[in-house]
């Protein structure tokens, strides 16, 4: 069973929407278990806001695809208590999406910010990912007409790299040349984690290849 609730955008200030320059959708991914966090890592509270809520918050509309109703009062709430993963969750968000692009994260990442998902969405290619140590698929800029034709095709997000002709993989050199900080892409699945900082350098590269597939 699946249950959606539109709630409208989120009111923007006419200052603050200047920096909207690209055109994106969201996809914020909040029906996993958390099993190594210990409980519902969505709900957990830092400086008195959920991380569902830091994330959200940043975005005027954000499609939620999650299992269980949450306290965000914007946007789209997809809720489907069959939690058959992010493949299947992004599957349901599709017909929400009207942009050609689509900023896909999740509650792992409590601290980004819409500039950094702008900056990822700049990019011209049809996905664009965060690279560290391994690529991020919830640090990422999909083509929304890549999605609809190969969402079938894939068990997981990696797996959509191989049926795109243009890859951007994001340097964290490029990321601080820009003014981001690696705190932004601390990936948090572990009490652990808080406590990790980011310090793996990595320079971006541009991918090109003939996919017929595509």
């Amino acid at each position: 069973m699946v249950l959606v609730i539109f709630q409208g955008e989120r009111p923007i200030k006419e200052e603050k929407k200047l920096k909207f320059k690209n055109s994106f959708d969201v996809i914020i991914l909040a029906g996993g278990e958390s099993k190594r966090f210990g409980s519902d890592k969505c709900s957990y509270e830092l400086d008195g806001k959920t991380f569902l809520e830091r994330i959200a918050d940043n975005f005027p509309n954000p499609i939620i695809v999650t299992h269980k109703k949450r306290n965000i009062f914007h946007g789209i709430q997809i809720i489907d208590i069959e939690r058959k993963g992010p493949v299947k969750a992004i599957e349901l968000a599709l017909p929400y999406l009207t942009k050609d692009k689509v900023f896909i994260t999740g509650c792992d990442f409590p601290f980004i910010t819409y500039d950094l998902a702008d900056f990822i969405c700049s990019k011209d290619s049809e996905i664009s990912i965060i690279l560290e140590e391994e690529e991020q698929p919830l640090l990422a800029c999909y083509s929304v007409k890549l999605l609809r034709k190969n969402i079938n095709n894939v068990f997981s997000l990696q797996q959509l790299l191989n049926f795109a002709n243009t890859i951007y993989f994001i340097g964290t050199y490029e990321l601080q040349l820009h003014g981001f900080s690696l705190f932004q892409l601390k990936n948090i699945n572990s009490w652990m984690d808080f406590f990790k900082i980011p310090d793996k350098y990595t320079l971006s590269k541009y991918i090109i290849q003939d996919n017929q597939k595509c």
